[in-house]
């Protein structure tokens, strides 16, 4: 596409006659068509024999008297309308049938509402047109709408923009409908370099249609808003949308619509103004941020949307009292599947106004009173064995669904796969833990909350730990509540 100093509206470079895209909500949806006066009969009377050789048209200008067209308030008001050099549209003959097109090339450098367009193909021009499609580069998808579009500053990509006229009388002028709805994402920011972003509309019961837009240079957004239009085939059905951000080529943001909307032909579909911000996460990064963070994820889910966490901090000390908690009363307690939310909650519910409640059960009133600030429902609870196997899988590097199909973490002792290759990845996640937070020892075991038949013992991770001359490294053991030293660390979803 070709710059000039005067902004052009450049999803509608290329069309023949246009019909302008508008914001769902103005009065008469749809779109209004700009019949401009072509400079001669379209298509020109051919000569006996001679085939159509010439498309002569003109186009309305955006804004222009009598049209709706402007395009909506982002674009600070009226737009020309011109054509771009080298320009192509496709002919056929017969309506349906693509196998063999007519391929016709804008004459001259374009930068005008008009123009004509001369037959561009080896053979006799047709005599006859029946439709026609922009793009013409197009033509070998049966102009589908492109998967992967390129940013344009202020529009979307003009190659992703599909219309179709259908010729009827040859002497009226060709009206092309627009087949696309744009989408826009609006995103503020500070200073953060959009890569990429994906539309992925979804209608009830449907496949999901993914789109990418594609900024090859960046876009570093600011205060002032950044428009991210992409093309999308026209449709009336509605479809919940997800619009997910890449920064420095990392997903990194996730936007949905708050319910489905519906992205018709020739409308304009905008998201609210919303400013960038990560709530994407990988596994070993800082939660919520690298700035201030309180937990470190382990466990991530829709594609890094939701997740767990694991406490950046730690309190070390005994289980509790060695008494059966399920037989005391507190629920969720050796019932699988394990909750061990529930458990957490429950527990404190249970002893949280008994005095000795602090040094008996130190991890929990740590949760419960540092962590949660005294709120018994809080989002900070101890782990259960599945979470903390969960997490010595992602310390090690390693495939969680895989680890889980082939450790039997719920026996004792039993090594966890991968154990003895992985030692390189847990002391980077340590290191990582440390750099914020409390040491993470990696000689030591963290607390589960299930406990052992008798209520005595509770079972515990154990990282690298020795006893009787034994060492259990990467499993779970069975550890007395009382009289050993076990560390809390709380988990909490995002």
């Amino acid at each position: 596409m070709n710059t000039t100093a005067m902004k052009k509206l450049t999803f509608l470079a290329g069309a023949a006659l246009v019909c302008a895209l508008v914001c769902p909500g103005c009065s008469g949806d749809g779109f209004d068509e700009m019949n401009g006066a072509p400079d001669a009969g379209n298509p020109d009377t051919p000569a006996l024999g001679e085939g159509i050789r010439t498309l002569t048209v003109g186009m309305a200008e955006l804004g222009a008297p009598g049209t709706r067209a402007s395009f909506g308030d982002e674009a600070g008001g009226k737009l020309p309308v011109f054509w771009d050099a080298e320009d192509r549209i496709v002919a056929y003959e017969t309506v349906g049938e693509h196998a063999a097109g007519h391929a016709y090339k804008l004459v001259g450098p374009g930068g005008s509402g008009s123009g004509t367009f001369a037959y561009d193909g080896g053979q006799t021009p047709p005599s006859a047109i029946a439709e026609i499609y922009y793009p013409a580069e197009l033509a070998g998808t049966n102009f589908a709408v492109p998967a992967v579009q390129t940013y344009t500053p202020g529009s979307f990509d003009p190659a992703a923009h599909v219309m179709r006229a259908e010729v009827g009388n040859p002497g009226e002028p060709i009206v092309f409908g627009s087949l696309v709805s744009v989408a826009c994402l609006r995103l503020t920011g500070d200073g953060e370099r959009v890569t990429s972003v994906r539309l992925d509309l979804t209608p009830s019961g449907g496949a999901t249609a993914s789109y990418t837009l594609s900024c090859p240079d960046g876009v570093t957004l600011s205060a002032a808003e950044s428009a991210f239009y992409i093309a999308v085939e026209g449709s009336a059905t509605p479809c919940d949308a997800v619009f997910t951000v890449s920064v420095d080529g990392v997903e990194t943001m996730v936007q949905k619509t708050t319910s489905a909307k519906t992205f018709a032909a020739s409308t304009v579909v905008r998201l609210p103004v919303v400013a960038c911000q990560r709530n994407l996460y990988q596994i070993a990064d800082y939660w919520p941020d690298d700035d201030a963070p309180v937990g470190i994820v382990f466990s991530v889910s829709d594609g890094g949307l939701h997740g767990k966490m694991l406490s950046l901090t730690e309190q070390a000390g005994n289980w509790g009292a060695q008494v059966s908690e399920a037989t005391a009363g507190v629920a969720g307690m050796r019932v699988e599947p394990e909750d061990s939310r529930l458990v957490t909650r429950s527990l404190i519910d249970k002893y949280k106004d008994e005095p000795g409640f602090a040094d008996t059960y130190k991890g929990f009133y740590w949760i419960y009173n540092t962590l949660n600030n005294g709120n018994p429902d809080g989002a900070w609870y101890a782990p259960s064995r599945p979470e903390l196997a969960e997490l010595c899988a992602a310390m090690s590097g390693l495939d969680w669904a895989e680890v889980k199909r082939t450790w039997n973490y719920t026996a004792d002792k039993t090594v966890m796969p991968g154990w003895e290759e992985t030692s390189a990845a847990r002391t980077a996640f340590k290191q990582k833990v440390e750099a914020k937070g409390t040491t993470l020892n990696l000689y030591g075991r963290l607390s589960s909350t299930w406990e052992n038949g008798d209520g005595k013992s509770a079972w515990m991770l154990c990282f690298q730990y020795e006893a009787g001359g034994l060492k259990y490294n990467g499993c779970f053991c069975v550890i007395p509540k009382v009289g050993a030293t076990n560390r809390m660390r709380a988990v909490r979803t995002f």
